[in-house]
């Protein structure tokens, strides 16, 4: 998010785009109200056990995730609209992630409930906003520095993801002992995060920079938090139990940034083969 932060500025929150209401509160209302609904189908129609349930249901009552930034930066759409998006969604899952949980969860058990915890959300916020604001701090003050600096921490992201995913394949392999629903499961939610993010963004004929934040934002829910809300809410459950919910957001916690990864790359090739510098081809979007 460094790296993210030293390519934007406080003229960005105040484009048009990004200060509308209407891009906000759809990026939000997807991550917040069909995130959660998606999880339950989903979980509903690959047949899930008790645990694989509870399991999806955590990750998709989840905020939308702080790389959903990078993605954005590398499919060249609006990144402020992006941490504004992972930002507020973060906020309001102190209340949506038990809310969410509890109504779809008793399909499967009446016996559990999770809780994000304030200061986890804190935490997680910080990790958005600090790093963010400290780019934009460092672009102000010196911006050719941090011109070459966001193009080093691009990368080093992309081989971070590749390397997690490699060492945690190598040394915890039984976490990937899990049967195939669980596979398709992390990639069916993020395909409909990012489906229908773009869908419904482009269907309300907003620019084609907020079509792309819009759509990653929604597709990047946060596994991270869902792990940390997994291990908070299932500790008093039996040992083998809590490892087996903890499979899934450690599955999808992997490998969402890499479907994420080449959507962002769709959006850019699209972008320069059709758009040549982001005109509002998708429509022109007015102040809400």
């Amino acid at each position: 998010m460094f790296g993210i932060g030293c390519t934007m500025s406080l003229e960005d929150f105040q484009r048009k785009e990004t200060q509308s209401s209407k891009s906000l509160c759809v990026g939000v209302f997807l991550q917040t109200m069909i995130n959660p609904l998606a999880g339950f189908v989903l979980a509903i129609l690959l047949d899930m056990e008790k645990h694989e349930a509870l399991a999806m249901l955590t990750i998709a009552s989840g905020p939308t995730a702080a790389y959903a930034g990078v993605l954005t930066f590398w499919g060249r759409g609006n990144i402020a609209l992006s941490v504004c998006i992972a930002t507020l969604s973060t906020a309001l899952s102190i209340g949506m992630m038990p809310m969410w949980f509890y109504f779809y969860s008793s399909t499967w058990s009446q016996e559990f409930f999770i809780a994000a915890y304030p200061v986890d959300i804190a935490l997680y916020m910080l990790l958005i906003i600090g790093p963010a604001a400290l780019g934009m701090s460092f672009r102000r003050c010196l911006p050719r520095v941090a011109k070459q600096l966001a193009r080093i921490c691009s990368p080093v992201f992309l081989v971070s993801v590749v390397a997690c995913s490699v060492l945690f394949l190598v040394f915890h392999r039984d976490n990937f002992k899990v049967e195939w629903q669980m596979y398709m499961s992390c990639f069916l939610l993020s395909f409909i995060g990012f489906f229908l993010g773009f869908l419904m963004a482009i269907s309300l004929r907003m620019p084609y920079d907020v079509c792309i934040a819009i759509s990653l934002a929604v597709g990047s829910s946060n596994g991270p938090l869902a792990i940390t809300v997994a291990l908070h809410s299932f500790d008093e459950a039996p040992e083998q139990f809590v490892m087996d919910v903890l499979s899934l957001p450690t599955i999808y916690a992997l490998f969402a940034p890499i479907e994420g990864i080449l959507w962002s790359l769709v959006y850019k090739t699209i972008d320069e083969m059709f758009m040549k510098g982001h005109p509002a081809v998708c429509g022109t979007e007015e102040e809400a």
